[in-house]
């Protein structure tokens, strides 16, 4: 009998389980599109933000109709995963503790601290004079950030009280409760991903991080594996591991941040899910792991399973601007390019098309409008490519007064 795995939202997760053979699952998404429809053993269109309503309808589903796992790869409904679990009664799978362990900033780092991992200093406040206050206490610079907003989201760095107190009234004018005021550290960053399962940590990847200046930190990309020496890796390994047990995560994923400062490694966010952005099919294509199935074989209480790589090594670039205008590029390079030394295929995106406009990397809604993930033998013949692809592209910015007047859609700094 297949192994029934309902899935909350997430479109890549739905179509990886479906190529398996093993599989019967249920989705649950809201407006699901025909594609959808026909993709699910088990389709239910229903409002995401009433949980109540979502629970019923699982649980009369899951009376004739078993689940034996809940897994999902979008943050917001990670708590709801772990209340589908204990109203199911599943055995197995995160708790709506532990997520929300992980999707508050403060707890995260108060539980931390507390089991003696390293993070950087900060407090939670409801004002701009309280952020000033605390930003003084801490000392400046400083960032400011929404509580619970993953990522970039919202993060502000501020040198003067004036500019706390701006960051701290912006959060919480855009529905925030609280901020936090976090100490600036300086340092390379590190993404880890890692699946615990039964108490055992598996750390799975971990990528040096490339981040953008000040005051965005707008995330450039990333390369796979990790050049840190041995000592250092296991380091991280042992941190994470430290981590996910004092937020209580367990038979689930994480993606976890590390900076490594003069002083060591400080840990920032636990994200209890599979790593954004189209960075998770260099993962798969490099490490052997497919983070999808990872996180359903945690969920289901399973210990992930390695196959071959397809590639040594993996580059990822966000394409970021440095100064505002029309953006014009060669549409053919998207659709291939010849000359690349890497066999494994390239993925180019822009999300922005010829004539549209970009806004620079700091913009308050500037950060990436694409992206460049390359897989292959080394990092010099992924740099190479890289040039290749910017060469055939040939994207030039033509400088207009107002450009962000012109750019309608949202824009993420994230990967």
């Amino acid at each position: 009998m297949p192994t029934r795995v309902l899935v909350l939202s997430g479109q890549r997760t739905l179509r990886i389980l479906k190529e398996q053979t093993d599989y019967e699952v249920g989705f649950v998404d809201e407006g699901m599109s025909i594609e959808q429809l026909m993709l699910a053993d088990i389709p239910l269109d229903v409002d995401l933000d009433d949980w109540d309503s979502v629970v019923a309808h699982v649980e009369q589903l899951h009376a004739t109709q078993p689940f034996d796992a809940v897994v999902t790869g979008v943050e917001r409904l990670v708590p709801l995963a772990g209340r589908l679990r204990a109203k199911l009664g599943l055995a197995t799978g995160i708790t709506e503790e532990a997520a929300l362990n992980c999707n508050d900033k403060a707890a995260t780092h108060r539980l931390l601290a507390a089991a003696g991992v390293p993070v950087a200093v900060n407090r939670v406040v409801d004002t701009p004079a309280l952020g000033v206050a605390a930003a003084e206490d801490i000392g400046l610079p400083v960032v400011v950030k929404p509580r619970s907003a993953s990522s970039a989201a919202g993060l502000m760095y501020c040198e003067t009280g004036a500019e706390v107190a701006d960051a701290v009234t912006d959060i919480l004018t855009d529905g925030w409760d609280s901020a936090l005021i976090e100490e600036f550290l300086t340092g390379p960053e590190f993404g880890v991903f890692a699946s615990r399962v039964n108490g055992r940590t598996t750390v799975l990847f971990i990528v040096d991080g490339e981040v953008g200046p000040p005051p965005k930190f707008v995330k450039l990309g990333g390369v796979f594996p990790s050049r840190l020496p041995a000592d250092r890796l296991a380091e991280i390994e042992l941190l994470s591991d430290k981590a996910l047990t004092a937020v209580g995560l367990d038979n689930w994923v994480a993606s976890l941040q590390f900076m490594l400062t003069a002083d060591g490694f400080r840990a920032g966010e636990i994200n209890p899910r599979v790593s954004g952005g189209q960075g998770v099919e260099l993962i798969a294509a490099v490490s052997g792991y497919e983070p999808s199935i990872v996180a359903v074989d945690a969920a289901l209480g399973r210990q992930p399973e390695r196959s071959t790589p397809k590639a040594a090594t993996g580059l990822y670039r966000s394409i970021v601007f440095d100064e505002g205008g029309s953006l014009d590029y060669r549409t053919e390079a998207l659709q291939g390019i010849h000359g690349l030394e890497a066999h494994y295929p390239p993925l180019v995106e822009l999300d922005v098309r010829p004539g549209e406009a970009v806004l620079p990397i700091n913009h308050a809604r500037g950060g990436a409008f694409g992206r460049i993930v390359l897989a292959g033998d080394d990092l010099e013949q992924l740099e190479r490519d890289y040039e290749r692809i910017l060469a055939a592209l040939g994207m030039t910015v033509r400088s207009e007064a107002e450009p962000e007047a012109t750019v309608e859609r949202k824009h993420t700094s994230c990967c």
